[in-house]
């Protein structure tokens, strides 16, 4: 449990169920903004609110992850930005502060604020995710929560591994392995694990 630190960087962000007013809000017409580019690891498309990052998708191309925020989101007004389109490339700084907005049932969110505190450039298995969170016989339901994640990268659900080997990325196994590969090579050769 090494990569799993004590306390999480607290940020500015919110961690809401769905059931939030905030989120019902946005949900009943609330106004959202979509952005897309490409990056090292592919299409990338975020959606956001005026201050918060909702979502992050990687694919191949942007409009099928577009298409996925407009089924998720129905009610809202989805816009592009341009703002939005220059706001991914700084999601790939070292430690980007852009406040996100995760939504998901106290399990989920639990799970995600854990993950967080996954160092860059390690990993955890899902049994070591479980544990850190006193549910030491959960980690199946630890996988169900980290393939929930809506906010690729910034909650980093590709830094957790199955024991032994890469599994499990809804993004694709290639581009869990090449983000892993990425963070590794960023890191402070000081701070190696060996």
């Amino acid at each position: 449990m090494g990569a799993i630190q004590q306390s999480p960087d607290p940020g500015m962000h919110l961690w809401l169920a769905p059931h939030d007013a905030r989120v019902r809000a946005l949900r009943a017409k609330g106004e959202l903004e979509y952005g897309h580019a490409r990056t090292p690891f592919g299409e990338c498309a975020i959606l956001k609110s005026r201050e918060y990052l909702l979502a992050l998708y990687f694919g191949e191309h942007s409009q099928p992850l577009i298409a996925s925020f407009k089924a998720k989101w129905p009610t809202s007004i989805l816009r592009h930005a341009s703002e939005a389109d220059e706001m991914i490339p700084r999601l790939f700084d070292q430690s980007p502060a852009i406040p996100l907005m995760a939504i998901g049932t106290p399990f989920q969110l639990t799970i995600w604020e854990c993950l967080c505190r996954i160092s860059a450039g390690t990993t955890a298995t899902y049994s070591e995710v479980a544990a850190a969170i006193g549910r030491p016989s959960a980690a199946r339901a630890v996988g169900r929560a980290v393939g929930a994640n809506e906010i690729s990268l910034l909650i980093p659900c590709h830094r957790v591994v199955s024991r032994g080997k890469l599994n499990g990325y809804r993004w694709g196994l290639e581009r869990k392995r090449a983000l892993l590969a990425w963070e590794l090579s960023r890191r402070d050769p000081l701070r190696m694990p060996f």
